[in-house]
């Protein structure tokens, strides 16, 4: 998360008189005399935006609550301030809003603004789930896979994922492949494997394209395709994965000048269908 805190300056003017032989010198017949400035320094789009949604905020409306405690949390248009930011996200998730909800679990299961709390966490998480919130439908399946905060059950965990899954969260998408690709909690699945980390690349999911080069290299629900595995890794090197470097050594020395043009080419056409498939992004 990239946070930035928006800070005001203001500039002082000081006039100093020049010395010489050690005696005052007389000030300029047209010395200007310097009187404090009385304006107010011009608010900025973000202190503007904030302005208008504390107004909001305090008259109940839930979605501007949850928004103000995006930017406390963000630092945009108010200094940072994480508890300010769950307080917001707690008014707004009482009221039944979704995304505050999933941020304030967010919240407890990394212990941002408050002390970590795997169990309330799991409480938010499944408030917004129930709500259909992809995010946390994922997030809640990976405290059920992991026994943080609940009882650790596969089945439940399996069924999360795969609500999560279906309603566009990337990591949830990812966790699926995963788990039809090593046959924990199903049968070994390496097709389905691949059709869900497909699906998690097309998202911009970084890791994912080296298991698909993978997948491809080994032919393991895909036919083995040298090209098309060179292709999945450089996308994943232009993600910033370095995993892919080794193997895509060891083809570099196997496929033709041609065949390395062809890799390169289907790695930019793979991105821009990936690209105009990307769904948008949740705020969170």
């Amino acid at each position: 998360m990239s946070i930035k805190v928006y800070l005001m300056r203001i500039s002082f003017g000081i006039c100093l008189g020049l010395l010489s032989c050690g005696q005052p010198a007389e000030p300029p017949e047209t010395a200007p005399i310097i009187t404090p400035s009385t304006e107010k320094p011009e608010l900025s789009d973000e202190e503007k935006e904030f302005a208008r949604l504390s107004v909001l905020a305090a008259k109940g409306d839930a979605k501007s609550q949850t928004s103000l405690a995006h930017k406390y949390a963000l630092g945009k248009g108010v200094k940072k301030n994480m508890k300010e930011a769950v307080r917001w996200y707690r008014v707004a998730g009482n009221q039944g809003e979704v995304e505050a909800q999933f941020n304030l679990g967010y919240m407890y299961y990394n212990g941002e603004g408050l002390p970590r709390d795997f169990a309330k966490a799991a409480e938010w998480f499944r408030k917004s789930a129930a709500q259909g919130n992809a995010g946390a439908q994922g997030s809640l399946g990976l405290m059920y896979d992991n026994g943080e905060g609940v009882p650790e059950d596969n089945t439940e965990a399996l069924r999360l994922y795969h609500l999560g899954a279906r309603n566009g969260d990337m990591y949830s998408q990812f966790n699926l492949g995963c788990i039809y690709d090593s046959g924990e909690m199903v049968p070994e699945d390496n097709a389905a494997a691949v059709k869900w980390w497909l699906k998690a690349a097309a998202q911009g999911h970084i890791d994912v394209p080296n298991y698909l080069g993978l997948m491809y290299d080994a032919g393991e629900g895909v036919p083995e395709d040298d090209v098309r595995a060179y292709a999945w890794w450089l996308i994943g090197i232009g993600r910033g994965d370095d995993a892919p470097r080794a193997n895509m050594a060891l083809l570099e020395e196997k496929l033709s000048a041609e065949e390395l043009a062809t890799a390169k080419k289907l790695a930019d056409d793979l991105q821009k269908e990936m690209e105009a498939k990307k769904q948008p992004e949740k705020k969170k």
